[in-house]
């Protein structure tokens, strides 16, 4: 388990570090989009009429294209909809996606996914009026979202005015400064953020993730226990100023 951090590598981490509670530094390499990476990120969720892509169901497509993503964002464009995910290696990618996938945006955003692709005729004119050309693009045709309840992969904790949700724990392979850990927060009024992204750290007893945010780092740090039962931590801080420090966080459940 992450949490626990029981197989983890005190590796000497040589670049970009996660700020640890303990003043102890330790890396968080690539940042979030501030814009893009919340959970209130708009997705336009229409579908064109001529400008649509016209999918050939008989062409399935078989390349190097990521297949298992975190969905990070979906916006319709005039001819197609655009998904930008982060793969299991946290590389960003931006993908062409039917207006099929745009239109159910809430159900994919910040999930694991499993795509497929299929070849699409897509409209190749100089405006989004329909000029009778055409060109080939390989789309996202369909997604299957990767049912993560029943394993150890996600933990809910709250506090009873935070709840914060990690996932994607698998991604980290227990060496320092590695992982692509998903981050959702959200208060007692049910205001949310949701990042991708994170990374982990484990040294000097204790085990800490982090993700960037523009100007924003989440730090969620727990000591390393026996019973992997120690309370956790949540800091936030803007720069170099800590603006929030809570604790007294429990298991929940996932239902």
């Amino acid at each position: 388990m992450i949490t626990s951090c029981d197989n983890a590598q005190t590796n000497t981490v040589s670049q970009n570090q996660i700020e640890s509670t303990t003043g102890n530094v330790t890396e968080v390499p690539d940042k979030v989009d501030t814009q893009k990476n919340t959970e209130n990120t708009p997705a336009v969720n229409q579908t064109s009429g001529s400008n649509q892509a016209n999918i050939n169901k008989t062409q399935p497509v078989a390349n190097k294209q990521p297949e298992i993503f975190t969905v990070k964002e979906l916006v319709t464009g005039d001819i197609i909809c655009y998904a930008t995910v982060v793969d299991e290696k946290g590389v960003e990618h931006r993908r062409s996606t039917s207006f099929e996938i745009c239109a159910e945006s809430e159900k994919y955003l910040n999930k694991k996914v499993r795509a497929s692709y299929e070849i699409a005729s897509l409209n190749d004119c100089e405006s989004i009026e329909p000029c009778g050309k055409s060109r080939q693009e390989s789309i996202i045709s369909k997604m299957e979202i990767l049912d993560e309840k029943t394993s150890s992969n996600t933990q809910t904790h709250s506090n009873g005015k935070w709840r914060i949700t990690i996932g994607n724990r698998d991604s980290w392979t227990g060496v320092n400064n590695t992982g692509n850990l998903t981050y959702k927060g959200c208060d007692a009024k049910g205001n949310c953020i949701s990042l991708t992204g994170g990374k982990v750290s484990c040294r000097r007893g204790e085990c800490v993730m982090g993700w960037v945010n523009g100007d924003y780092r989440y730090i969620w740090s727990q000591a390393i226990t026996e019973d992997a039962n120690a309370s956790p931590t949540l800091i936030v801080k803007k720069g170099d100023t800590e603006i929030l420090k809570a604790i007294g966080f429990k298991p929940v459940p996932v239902s």
